[in-house]
């Protein structure tokens, strides 16, 4: 028997879920990630997608002190989704 629709547990641990990316630089784009913590892949995309802006003013201020060409990596501390 297939069982898709488990219920989650209350009390599972949070996990990191990465999300890829790009803010415009001038002319050009730099690559950027952040880790979501949360329970399962749903509640991340929803922090994800509720605290875009705030994401985004993290990586511009972080694109400033990055000089070399490495992609910037951020992380978003855990929350659960508003």
């Amino acid at each position: 028997m297939r069982r898709d629709e488990q219920p989650i547990k209350e009390n599972s641990e949070a996990v990191g879920f990465i999300f890829h990316f790009q803010i415009t630089n001038g002319a050009g784009r730099k690559a950027c990630c952040i880790r979501v913590e949360a329970h399962n892949y749903h509640d991340a995309t929803l922090v994800f997608r509720q605290n875009r802006q705030t994401i985004e003013l993290m990586a511009r201020e972080s694109l400033l002190l990055a000089t070399d060409g490495r992609e910037i990596n951020l992380t978003m501390p855990s929350t659960e989704p508003r």
